[in-house]
């Protein structure tokens, strides 16, 4: 069964804050989880077309991947497309 995709709007601070936060992830070597952490952050709408196109829509839900900037420009359609 598939995940809801990832829709979680974040504030210029929020953002701010998990880039900080994935930061000492890494200096403390522990990279998979700063990884996981930068990827709910949302990416430019654009990005996640090429993805969608490269990847497939599901592999990107399934990933957790932050779609809500996408969904912001290409509406809510995207998500079924």
């Amino acid at each position: 069964m598939l995940r809801e995709p990832n829709l979680k709007v974040f504030t210029k601070e929020e953002e701010e804050k998990v880039t900080e936060q994935a930061m000492a992830l890494y200096d403390e070597r522990r990279n998979q989880e700063a990884d996981d952490l930068l990827d709910s952050l949302p990416m430019p709408a654009e990005y996640l077309q090429t993805l969608k196109e490269c990847m497939g829509l599901d592999a990107l839900i399934s990933e957790g991947v932050n779609l809500s900037k996408a969904v912001e420009k290409y509406g809510q359609s995207w998500l079924a497309s």
